[in-house]
């Protein structure tokens, strides 16, 4: 839930794809992209580090980094609350199905062998006709086009992972269409 974690659904990829984990950890998004991260896990196993929980202060330290920052605290407690609004997840997995599919066709059309991989908020154009299934399938496709195309990207002004393509709530129809035609004028230049 790393990456998952709140992106896809408000109870992350767990929801999304109806799996229960022992452990879940999740990143900054529980942070509002503040530096927060969260491990997740049912009572019983998170038991061993309760100070609290046998009166004999008996415990597992846990520490880190990223432990009693405030600022991501307050961050995290909002970004919590915009998802928590009715129709959040609807306009954001809408918003990437809608550059997911402008993407594939911009693809479709450019005459290179390529595809759209991945769910509505976090996805790649991976540059192979081969289809993706697993790591493996992965490491075939072109990664020096995909450099190559995400530098063109950001000549134009698209900032993108070298690996992924993230939407957020921020984004809207004219971002989506500013993105799209980034993405067709990109692929014309490699």
């Amino acid at each position: 839930e790393v990456v998952t974690g709140f992106r896809l659904a408000y109870g992350g990829a767990q929801e999304y794809y109806g799996v229960v984990p022992d452990i879940a950890c999740v990143g900054k998004i529980v942070g509002g992209g503040f530096p927060l991260a969260a491990v997740c896990a049912s009572a019983d196993l998170m038991q061993p580090f309760d100070p609290g929980r046998d009166g004999r202060g008996e415990f597992i330290s846990q520490s880190g980094t990223l432990n009693g920052n405030p600022i991501a605290a307050v961050a995290g407690l909002a970004t919590l609350a915009e998802l928590r609004k009715p129709g959040a997840y609807e306009r954001l997995l809408g918003t990437g199905r809608t550059l997911m599919t402008g993407l594939a066709e911009i693809a479709a059309r450019s005459g290179f062998a390529a595809q759209v991989v991945g769910e509505p908020v976090v996805f790649d154009l991976l540059f192979t006709a081969e289809p993706v299934t697993d790591y493996r399938s992965l490491q075939k496709a072109d990664g020096a086009r995909a450099r190559a195309f995400t530098t063109e990207l950001i000549k134009r002004g698209v900032v993108k992972n070298t690996q992924k393509m993230y939407m957020s709530l921020a984004h809207d129809d004219a971002d989506v269409a500013a993105t799209l035609q980034a993405c067709e004028d990109a692929l014309k230049a490699l």
